[in-house]
């Protein structure tokens, strides 16, 4: 009985998280609708407003650090859950094991192993549904936070649409306009954005992993004194 539990555990779990995938994707498509309704996307961030411009929404006499506390903010939300709910040594184990897989891979092609190379195919399905799995297992608890992320960023669109004065001055260009200015066909706003989530998510991520492991490393060291003094 404990052998077949054992043998059906990855296939359960691969199924679960096929579903949290599919889940999320959902998720994700009916975000990517609401974002090209100009009309339903304009009627929930009018709705947001309530909530995040009295935050964050400076009365619209500051817009870029408002866009900078809004990717702040995802950046530390996302961030931290993130952190404690990956488990990192099943993570660099998975990754590990696909780099050694890999390479094994190319040298037994290199060297026309046939034997090799079906046996290693065999392997190739449970190396990858390895790291799925610690993939999905990281993204379910997730995703409360990615609506959050997607609501307002929503916002940010109707934001960035009432503001009265738009024009804002950068050290490359005075006259940026939010509501109309591109670069490689992304408005500037949302590359302020993206930028200030990306630098403060890994910032956060960093400091989060070196206090952890600080802590852990040191009740490593206690735990290991009291053995040798007992």
């Amino acid at each position: 009985m404990t052998e077949q539990n054992k043998t059906k555990t990855p296939q359960e779990g691969m199924k679960k998280g096929l579903q949290t995938q599919m889940l999320y994707m959902l998720s994700f498509f009916v975000y990517i609708i609401i974002l090209s309704n100009t009309t339903l996307r304009t009627a929930i961030g009018n709705a947001l407003d309530v909530v995040f411009s009295p935050l964050i929404g400076f009365n619209f006499d500051l817009p870029v650090l408002t866009l900078l506390l809004a990717g702040i903010l995802i950046g530390v939300v996302t961030s931290i859950p993130r952190y404690f709910f990956t488990d990192w040594l099943k993570m660099g184990k998975a990754q590990n094991r696909m780099k050694a897989f890999s390479k094994t891979m190319r040298e037994a092609y290199k060297s026309g192993q046939k034997d090799r190379i079906q046996k290693l195919r065999k392997m190739q399905m449970d190396v990858t549904m390895e790291q799925q799995q610690v993939s999905m297992n990281t993204m379910k608890p997730l995703m409360i936070f990615s609506v959050v992320t997607y609501l307002i960023f929503i916002w940010l669109f109707s934001f960035i649409a009432n503001l009265p004065y738009a024009i804002v001055a950068f050290p490359w260009n005075w006259n940026v306009n939010l509501n109309t200015h591109f670069y490689a066909y992304i408005y500037y706003w949302i590359i302020i954005y993206f930028l200030a989530v990306m630098v403060v998510g890994y910032f956060v991520t960093m400091v989060i992993k070196y206090v952890d492991f600080t802590y852990k490393l040191r009740r490593m060291e206690y735990s290991t004194e009291n053995e040798i003094n007992d």
